[in-house]
């Protein structure tokens, strides 16, 4: 049974965004514990949903890029909380996956539209410097990554039944998350 899915989400060779592939390469390769599933989600945020029903985890772990405006390279941890969406916020959702756009948000609203989103999901975003085609990710991202992988450890080990481990520092973050779409026009 997998109690704990860590996805790393991404677009495959942009960039900083793809560090969620990076992510999960390098988390595959550890120890993380009994129960604990590690996965790329780059695959289409439907299929996702889909993927998310057939596991029914207790904890959904995403990591990847997100531009949101914050300083290149900066990391930030969420708590989510499925999102009520309404028919049409639910059809634009799908409307967008459908095109094989990937992102966290989009994952989180089609999955929670879907009501497979977890009750207890955490994002660990890293701001990306660069988003044009490219194998590498930029020194800021790099940086974030270290980060980023940081604190998918930190959260596993809170997972961890009588861990007792503290939450991260930085004080709980906002809860629940609007995500946000692209613009389709």
């Amino acid at each position: 049974m997998t109690s704990v899915l860590v996805g790393g989400v991404g677009e495959l060779y942009q960039g900083d965004l793809d560090l969620g592939r990076l992510a999960v390469e390098r988390l595959a390769s550890e120890e993380l514990g009994e129960g604990v599933l590690v996965e790329e989600l780059h695959y289409g945020a439907v299929a996702v949903a889909q993927r998310l029903e057939d596991l029914r985890p207790d904890l959904l772990i995403l990591v990847g890029a997100v531009a949101r405006g914050r300083e290149p390279g900066s990391v930030e941890r969420r708590h989510l909380e499925p999102i009520p969406l309404d028919t049409a916020e639910f059809q634009a959702a799908i409307g967008d996956a459908v095109t094989g756009y990937v992102g966290i948000d989009l994952v989180v609203e089609v999955a929670s539209g879907f009501g497979a989103l977890p009750s207890r999901t955490v994002t660990i975003e890293v701001e990306p410097a660069r988003v044009e085609p490219s194998e590498e990710l930029s020194p800021e991202a790099t940086a974030g990554l270290e980060q980023a992988l940081e604190l998918v450890r930190t959260e596993l080990a809170r997972a961890r039944p009588g861990s007792g481990a503290a939450p991260p520092a930085g004080g709980p973050s906002p809860s629940p998350a609007r995500a946000s779409r692209p613009s389709t026009s």
